[in-house]
């Protein structure tokens, strides 16, 4: 019986050759789709579950009024863990420093971009392996490094035999003497810690490591359960210690808290701070559901074309009931014919997501590795059976209804119900494909913002470098003046943070701030805070509001005024013009002399925020600053020649790195830009599958009406009308699919 059904399905299969490739090329190209985002999505929350504890290690961080939920914690936090909380049996301390400038020699300096402070027992935790050294002895010693293969072969040209050789780290004015105390193995994609180099913990400057206070945060705090059920005491252990080392008045909360999360939740967790389409929860939403309307749109198709062919295989059916075919018989053969298709656009849709790999990474900027997991293969293998059962289930009960003697008579009544269901499939499948259509052109339209809102600063012909140490920090003026004398370079400002730049923020309360503040809100504000010199506002074409700027005429302007932005004054419950004049404490005492226009300082997917301008800078701050030139747009090139030839001055072997503000302003929708990429890809598919179905169906009603069409022929009926008698209930349907996707999108 088996053999039989497997028989007459291939043999249909073959009759119908064109619906037959409709079919398996729509579901293909839907597979396809659903395996290259279950790729995606499998790497997606695959993240830090290779480390052998993974399921015991958790993250911890700070909570405050001022702030919200953060990384860092306090220095002391990690020990007090270990001593303090029954439910942590080893925590370790990771700080972030950014990227180095290190070298074999003393010259010649490669920059390394990812590097981290870690302690000892770093290894304890997480399963990276050491390559070469001893993974307790590695980072005991103060000015030990381990290196990944990658960046040993970036200073030294080579990654093996190197344990005990001297590297050189150039640190502002300094060149500080490291040795190397391992190789480690670069870190997976799907880790959520990733470095080029590790530096001992106990390397970092002694400052920098506030041992004592718990006022101070800075490194990232990891800490190991005693067992996985301990997680659950965690929040209640974490206010004890709060107790035990901030005082907290009677009757009021701390402003400050500790939580925690599993390691294994990190990457899509809003402490995530991934770019792209990684670590974010919405986008697997996004491009699972893509998937689903896709799949669904190719289900649609297998639906209309299996019962539009009713008339056809209902002779087959009278056939097999007669010689006592029972109705579940005939199920099974036509739900496996389903399968069948559907298994066999699973193997043809596997081998389009290996040749559309490359492009879907390029894409999606991922490192995605096509799965010989037996596992997932069979988990899509069940997802494709299942997808060919629930697209056959409705023709299958369809086809096997018919009564044999009525058919067999050719007196049976084709059902009403199966052409509305076909129209409501159609209306399904185009209003599923417009709303990809229009959702593809609002991101179309939002990119387009993106790119031609006034961001309320002039960015083009302005390149910024960072000042390669604090020498050329402390003697910017005279830099400036050297710059100035060149014809290829307009103006020049040196600031500590710019637009795209500002990494500083400082919250406070607003009486803390000035005692006519006109707010009812106590909740801390954020501000931006930079250090801007004369020339900031000319060169960045920023317009005032209220009030000046800084006058070199003006003594005071030098330690005793404040300029800030619209959105300052806002926060602080005044008018622009009403701000002027007022006595106000960023954490120095000063008078408000100006208001300027809002200008963005971050993306346009961040809200304006409050900023302040001064000219001098505290003497808690530690700055190294940024140089902005206004180029020539004439002599772009020779500019760029000549600000590294100044820079190399005071830093002849670091490397000279260099980006204008306009176009880093751009990149910061490189992720939308991809997004948009993608919506109009799956777009196009989309459209594709449904026009296939439609192309089988249109095809079908003219072959099933081809008798009319000659009449009409010799009737004079011209290939125009005879188009317009065909398409006119489709175009209806397709219509009628706009007109419900419009406001659905």
């Amino acid at each position: 019986m088996l053999k039989n059904y497997i028989k007459t399905t291939l043999r249909n299969f073959k009759r119908h050759k064109s619906y037959t490739a409709i079919n398996i090329f729509g579901f293909a190209l839907g597979m396809a789709c659903c395996i290259l985002i279950s790729l995606y999505v499998n790497e997606e929350l695959s993240f830090d579950t290779f480390h052998e504890m993974s399921d015991r290690i958790v993250v911890v961080g700070t909570e405050g009024d001022m702030w919200g939920k953060m990384r860092a914690t306090p220095y002391p936090l990690a020990d007090a863990m270990v001593e303090e909380m029954p439910a942590i049996e080893k925590a370790t301390r990771v700080s972030i420093t950014g990227d180095l400038l290190l070298s074999d020699t003393e010259q010649n300096f490669v920059k390394i971009d990812n590097a981290k402070y870690v302690e000892p027992d770093f290894f304890e935790l997480f399963s990276f392996d050491l390559l070469q050294g001893h993974p307790q002895e590695a980072l005991k010693t103060p000015n030990n490094i381990i290196l990944t293969p990658s960046a040993a072969k970036n200073i030294f040209g080579r990654s093996d035999d190197l344990i005990g050789q001297r590297i050189y780290w150039q640190r502002s004015d300094t060149v500080k003497v490291l040795q190397v105390a391992g190789i480690v193995e670069e870190a997976p994609a799907n880790s959520t810690m990733q470095y080029d180099v590790l530096l001992s913990y106990k390397t970092r400057p002694a400052a920098a490591r506030d041992i004592s206070s718990w006022r101070g945060f800075s490194p990232h705090t990891y800490g190991l359960l005693t067992s996985t059920e301990a997680a659950n005491s965690l929040s209640d252990q974490f206010d004890e210690l709060v107790k035990a080392h901030y005082e907290v008045s009677e009757g009021k909360e701390p402003d400050q808290s500790f939580f925690s999360l599993p390691l294994e939740e990190l990457h899509l967790s809003e402490l995530s701070n991934n770019s792209g389409f990684t670590g974010n929860r919405a986008y697997l939403y996004l491009f699972g559901s893509v998937a689903l309307f896709i799949l669904g749109i190719a289900c649609v198709n297998y639906v209309n074309l299996a019962t539009a062919r009713t008339s056809i295989r209902v002779k087959e059916v009278g056939v097999r009931k007669t010689l006592g075919a029972f109705r579940t018989q005939l199920i099974s053969q036509f739900l496996g014919e389903s399968v069948l298709i559907s298994i066999s656009s699973y193997v043809i849709g596997g081998i389009i997501s290996i040749l559309a790999l490359p492009y879907f990474n390029q894409l999606f900027g991922t490192e995605l590795h096509w799965q010989t997991d037996i596992s997932f293969l069979l988990w899509l293998l069940l997802v494709a059976s299942i997808i060919g059962v629930l697209a056959g289930f409705y023709p299958a009960l369809y086809l096997s209804r018919f009564a044999p003697a009525s058919v067999l008579r050719n007196k049976f009544k084709k059902g009403s119900s199966a052409s509305w269901l076909r129209k409501t499939l159609v209306v399904i499948q185009f209003t599923l494909a417009v709303i990809l259509i229009i959702s593809a052109l609002v991101v179309y339209q939002q990119l387009r913002y993106t790119q031609e809102k006034d961001l309320g600063f002039d960015g083009e012909q302005v390149v910024s470098v960072r000042l390669p140490n604090s020498t050329a920090w402390d003697t910017r003026e005279n830099l400036k003046d050297r710059l100035r004398g060149y014809s290829s370079i307009q103006e020049v400002s040196i600031v500590s943070s710019m637009p795209g730049g500002f990494n500083l923020r400082l919250g406070y309360k607003p009486e803390t701030i000035s005692s006519q503040v006109k707010t009812d809100s106590n909740e801390p504000i954020i501000f931006a805070p930079t250090v801007v010199d004369y020339e900031f506002l000319k060169m960045l074409d920023i317009d005032m509001v209220a009030g000046r700027y800084f006058s070199k005429d003006l003594s005071a302007d030098r330690n005793q005024a404040y300029v800030i932005n619209e959105k300052a004054a806002t926060a602080l419950g005044w008018m622009p013009d009403d701000a002027i004049g007022k006595n106000v404490n960023f954490r120095e005492e000063g008078k408000i002399i100006g208001v300027v226009e809002n200008f963005h300082i971050t993306s346009l997917k961040e809200e304006i925020e409050p900023v302040t301008l001064q000219l001098f800078e505290p003497t808690s701050w530690s700055t190294v600053g940024n140089l902005l030139v206004q180029l020539s747009p004439d002599k772009i090139t020779n500019g760029l020649e000549i600000i590294e030839s100044e820079l190399k001055e005071y830093a002849p072997s670091q490397p000279f790195d260099y980006e204008f503000l306009d176009k880093k302003f751009k990149a910061m929708y490189k992720t939308e830009f991809r997004l948009g990429r993608i919506v109009v890809l799956f777009t196009i598919i989309a459209i594709i599958i449904a026009c296939l179905g439609l192309y089988g169906l249109s095809a079908f009603a003219a072959e099933r009406r081809t008798q009319e069409i000659g009449i009409r022929k010799v009737l004079g009926a011209r290939i125009g009308s005879i188009v317009a008698l065909l398409s006119k209930d489709f175009l209806k349907l397709v219509l009628l699919g706009f007109i419900l996707a419009v406001p659905v999108a």
